[in-house]
């Protein structure tokens, strides 16, 4: 039986706009600190580009939804300091993804439970049995190596996920500190529209960003 999306996304991917509780620019040390908690969250990501979690966990602390300095007259340090890091998690976030990975490919297919291979003698085996209960040798390495590429599958799906959601909630996050936090035709959004514009270069992400809708989640 093949794990339907609605299953795999409750499963292990508890990741919601909670995150943006959190504003990494209440004040310049706060920004300081966030900045430093991010940096060290992103090296420890580049070292192996393996623990995605790291960069969920940056988008956190980078993240704010309100512009604190004059944002009528100009961008201030603050702010524009907060939004580059905003930019700086949502890049990373972005650079992470497998752009060629297709979750409706049969080749990412991922099942509830796999079923054993047929016997020599062409018998079926139950669906989710434990290895251990076939005595062939070959065909119970053949079942192992199923359910590992099964196993390999599901993990892939949910890194991908997660990091589709996290450049999701990281633009978000961006598109209301700019487009709701700065008013309309004044300096402070023009300079910080030309700081994003400048800073991302996948144009489907700034497409999603120059919206005059909010963005949504694509997953």
């Amino acid at each position: 039986m093949k794990m339907t999306f609605g299953i795999l996304v409750a499963v292990g991917i508890l990741f919601s706009g909670a995150a943006w509780a959190q504003e990494s620019n209440d004040s310049m040390e706060k920004l300081t600190n966030a900045e430093a908690q991010v940096q060290l969250k992103l090296g420890q990501f580049a070292k192996t580009n393996a623990n995605h979690e790291l960069l969920l966990e940056a988008q956190k602390i980078s993240a704010s939804l309100n512009p604190r300095g004059d944002n009528k007259t100009t961008l201030s340090p603050l702010d524009e300091g907060c939004l580059r890091l905003q930019l700086k998690t949502l890049l990373a976030l972005t650079q992470a993804r497998d752009l060629h990975y297709d979750r409706n490919a049969q080749t990412n297919a991922v099942y509830m439970n796999i079923a054993p291979p047929l016997t020599k003698a062409g018998q079926g085996y139950e669906s989710g049995m434990s290895p251990e209960a076939i005595k062939d040798p070959v065909e119970r390495k053949a079942y192992e190596d199923a359910i590992s590429e099964n196993h390999r599958r599901n993990e892939k799906l949910r890194r991908e996920m997660a990091l589709s959601r996290g450049v999701d909630y990281a633009l978000i996050d961006i598109w209301v500190f700019v487009k709701r936090g700065l008013p309309e035709n004044s300096a402070a959004r023009n300079r910080a529209i030309e700081i994003v514009t400048k800073t991302v270069s996948d144009k489907s992400v700034l497409e999603r960003f120059n919206s005059s809708e909010m963005p949504g989640l694509i997953w």
